[in-house]
C-alpha cells in the first residue's frame, strides 16, 4: 500500500513540470512567422507583377521597406477573389460573414496587424494601383511601414490585396 501511495505522490510531482514544459514547448512552435519558401513563389500573373512593382517602387519612396511576397497570405487573397467571383459578390466580408482577419486566422496565419484592399473591374495592376493610390483608406493600407509582407490576387477583375505584419 504504501508503495503504491509513494508511486503516486511521486507522479504527481512529475505531471505538473512535464505539463510545464511541454505547455512553453508547444507555444514555442507557434511562435514566430515561418520564413520557409516564403518570398519564392510571386504571382505568375503579369498584372499581379506589375502591381507588385509599382507598390514597391512607391513604398521606397517614402522610406518604408518592400513588401515581401508569402504565398500563405497571397492563397487566402486569391480564394477570396475566386469566392467574390463564384458567389458574385464584391465585399471584405464574404456570405458568410467571414472578414479578412477570420480568413487569415483559419488558414493560420499569425499576425499581429493586417489589412485588406479590394478592387472590382481594374484590368492591369497600373489601374488598380492608381486607383488605391488614389483612395485615402487604400493609400493608406499599401503605404503603411508597419505591413511588411502581403499576397495579392486577381480573378476576373476581382482584386484583394492582404498586407500583414507577421508575429
Amino acid at each position: 500500500m504504501d508503495l503504491i501511495l509513494s508511486k503516486k505522490v511521486v507522479l504527481a510531482y512529475l505531471v505538473t513540470p512535464i505539463f510545464i514544459l511541454s505547455l512553453i514547448f508547444f507555444l514555442s512552435i507557434e511562435q514566430g512567422y515561418p520564413e520557409d519558401d516564403q518570398t519564392r513563389s510571386p504571382s505568375a500573373d503579369p498584372a499581379v507583377q506589375e502591381f507588385i512593382r509599382l507598390v514597391n517602387a512607391k513604398r521606397r519612396s517614402i522610406g518604408c521597406p518592400e513588401l515581401k511576397w508569402d504565398k500563405q497570405v497571397a492563397l487566402v487573397a486569391l480564394e477570396h477573389s475566386k469566392d467574390m467571383v463564384s458567389r458574385n459578390f464584391f465585399g471584405h466580408n464574404n456570405t458568410d460573414g467571414k472578414g479578412p482577419f477570420e480568413r487569415l486566422q483559419e488558414s493560420k496565419v499569425l499576425f499581429s496587424a493586417a489589412a485588406e484592399n479590394i478592387a472590382s473591374g481594374p484590368k492591369t495592376g497600373r489601374q488598380v494601383f492608381e486607383i488605391w493610390l488614389n483612395s485615402p483608406r487604400h493609400r493608406n493600407n499599401m503605404l503603411d511601414c508597419r505591413f511588411t509582407r502581403h499576397g495579392v490576387a486577381n480573378v476576373e477583375g476581382r482584386w484583394t490585396h492582404l498586407l500583414l505584419k507577421p508575429r
